[in-house]
């Protein structure tokens, strides 16, 4: 089978078609301040993403057809790294340059601000190496890698990711592989995760959270009133404070006869399970869903807030979002060695499907009716 090659360092700003409607293609734009960030576009021939190299490789906005299925963030919110300092409004600084579909949360130590910590990382704002981003495709998939040396907000070099996203061509879903070292030359820490934004328009008029757990299993984590039902997303017509709720998803079996699965498993850790969560629109025309292995990300957090734009996230964490000197006393902390790798995969999907939209609702609420 032949496999064909693509470097982010032969880019001229032109669109290279690929096979089954595909393309690929790069674009230079200026940040709010000026500064120069690389947009590169991808096609499967039904789903379009775009990766953001200069913040880590993580994807800015996801299309499902002509539909947008990411939040309907303003760009002047995407900024380079030189121009967000994590350090700042102790330790939210981050949220200046909050803006990726699927943005990286860690993996350098992140927990509550006021204890040393940002509270996402540093992974969003760690520009890949230019050198190593390339797309590959052969008859069947494509696949874009990179490697993004991680720095803390010090500027100290901690890790470095191999990532790897990977998509069938005409297929709606997209497996991001992230392979990660720690390269300090001290034992580290490892806290990561996704926060992960599938709230386009099609969100804008209410909808559901449907999750492998039970309401009495949500912890909310705010300040913010409590809800009468904490799966429900409100129409536009409804804006309220942020509500986070962390809980531990459950495994959900029927995953392993999901089609949309099936030809990744192979790459999966299975050995604790899978678990998915979805967010679907109130006529269930449209869902975004996120599915991985529990080896991998036991925990989750959702969090809902609709201000000037409407974010619905979904987060599967390596440990819960908490202090992180509370995890170290629960015996929660992960650590790499010096030298140590770890590997973790995380399953990003879409549908404008009634019929299998249905069919995973049942198969994830079937993991809290089978208690």
């Amino acid at each position: 089978m032949k496999m064909n090659k693509w470097l982010l360092v032969e880019k001229h700003n032109q669109i290279i078609k690929l096979p089954n409607s595909g393309n690929i293609s790069t674009r230079l734009i200026k940040d709010k301040n000026g500064s120069l960030l690389t947009v590169i576009d991808i096609s499967n021939g039904r789903m379009h993403f775009t990766v953001l190299p200069e913040r880590g490789l993580d994807i800015g906005e996801l299309y499902l057809g002509a539909q947008k299925m990411s939040w309907e963030r303003s760009q002047e919110y995407l900024l380079h790294p030189s121009n967000v300092d994590l350090n700042e409004s102790n330790g939210t600084g981050w949220m200046k340059g909050f803006y990726g579909a699927v943005a990286s949360i860690g993996p350098e130590l992140f927990g509550t601000p006021g204890e040393g910590f940002t509270l996402h990382g540093s992974g969003s704002y760690s520009i890949t190496a230019p050198e190593s981003i390339q797309v590959t495709w052969d008859d069947q998939s494509l696949m874009i890698a990179g490697k993004v040396p991680v720095i803390n907000r010090h500027g100290e070099l901690l890790f470095e990711k191999l990532i790897q996203m990977s998509t069938e061509w005409g297929s709606s879903v997209i497996l991001r592989e992230e392979t990660v070292e720690n390269t300090s030359g001290y034992r580290q820490v490892l806290d990561d995760g996704y926060h992960i934004q599938l709230s386009g328009s099609f969100m804008h008029q209410g909808g559901r959270y449907v999750l492998p757990a039970s309401q009495h299993e949500l912890l909310i984590r705010d300040s913010a009133p409590l809800e009468e039902d904490p799966f429900h997303i409100p129409s536009n017509k409804e804006a309220y404070p942020m509500r986070c709720y962390q809980y531990v998803p459950r495994p959900v079996d029927g995953l392993y006869q999901f089609d949309k699965v099936i030809p990744y498993l192979s790459k999966m850790n299975l050995s604790r399970g899978l678990t998915g969560e979805m967010i679907v629109d109130t006529e269930k025309t449209y869902a975004g869903y996120v599915i991985r292995p529990l080896f991998d990300f036991p925990r989750s957090l959702i969090a809902k807030q609709i201000d000037s734009s409407f974010m619905f996230a979904i987060e599967p964490c390596r440990t819960r979002p908490n202090r992180m000197s509370q995890k170290i006393t629960d015996g929660e902390a992960n650590y790499l060695q010096e030298g140590e790798t770890t590997a973790s995969c995380c399953l990003i999907g879409l549908s404008d499907s009634t019929m299998e939209i249905e069919n995973l609702e049942n198969m994830i609420l079937s993991a809290v009716t089978l208690k």
